[in-house]
């Protein structure tokens, strides 16, 4: 288990670019010697060049997504629920082209739970052990990059990692239901008609984390994200969520 330790970013007023330059060069030089995780007030969040500078010495801001790594069958089942559905009944693909250890556990649970499932990926090589794993505990699941075929008939598809460019190449489900997980998709980009899930707010006990509260004008994710931000297994960090109570809501 591996802390961050978190920096907050709050100006009262618009700051100059060259101010921009020196708050990311103070927090490059305090990274080197402790690695950090920086949340940017809401306004901080609309400054492009604080961002920027931020990007081009490769530190780690907190948007509030990363949280939703952990929650990928809770969003799931969320949505399932949304449509008065079962999720048995549901054929799902993940679109994703980089598994670790903290999705592997939540796609062999999803591929229990769903009707079918199928891991849509440019690398489709290097993960049929993961189908040997499967039959191994008697569960369903395909690993395919079949563009013409592999989304065609899916209900739900939860992409992780893919961009639009990625996304066109493929022949979707007119009425299927696209949900977005690390990146924001646009509708009007892939020329889909269905319903994609951008989007998305955590309710959680606020009454263990009152300090954060007196930080400004913080996203409430950002918030806890910066808070639960550490390198931890699935388990350890899923479990303190549930210790915390926290529930996620499509925004």
């Amino acid at each position: 288990m591996i802390f961050l330790k978190s920096v907050y970013i709050d100006e009262e007023k618009d700051i100059s670019l060259r101010r921009t330059k020196k708050i990311a060069k103070k927090l490059y030089k305090a990274n080197k010697k402790e690695e950090i995780a920086i949340a940017l007030s809401n306004k901080m969040q609309e400054n492009s060049n604080l961002i920027e500078q931020l990007n081009n010495y490769k530190l780690c801001i907190l948007n509030g997504r990363w949280i939703l790594k952990f929650l990928i069958y809770d969003i799931l089942e969320l949505v399932v629920k949304n449509q008065n559905e079962k999720i048995e009944m549901q054929n799902v693909a993940i679109l994703i082209n980089r598994v670790d250890d903290v999705l592997l556990s939540q796609l062999l649970h999803i591929a229990e739970k769903v009707r079918s499932f199928k891991i849509i990926t440019n690398e489709p090589q290097r993960y049929l052990y993961l189908e040997d794993l499967c039959e191994d505990y008697g569960i369903a699941m395909q690993i395919t990059n079949n563009k013409s075929k592999s989304l065609s008939k899916t209900d739900i598809i939860i992409n992780f990692d893919f961009d639009e460019e990625k996304i066109i190449r493929y022949k979707i489900n007119p009425s299927a239901i696209i949900i977005n997980i690390q990146t924001k998709i646009e509708a009007n980009k892939i020329n889909f008609e269905g319903k994609i899930i951008n989007d998305y707010c955590i309710e959680y006990n606020k009454d263990n984390y009152q300090e954060f509260f007196n930080k400004g004008n913080f996203d409430s994710n950002i918030l806890y994200e910066s808070y639960i931000y550490r390198k931890d297994t699935y388990s350890n960090i899923y479990n303190q969520m549930k210790k915390d109570g926290v529930k996620v809501m499509i925004a």
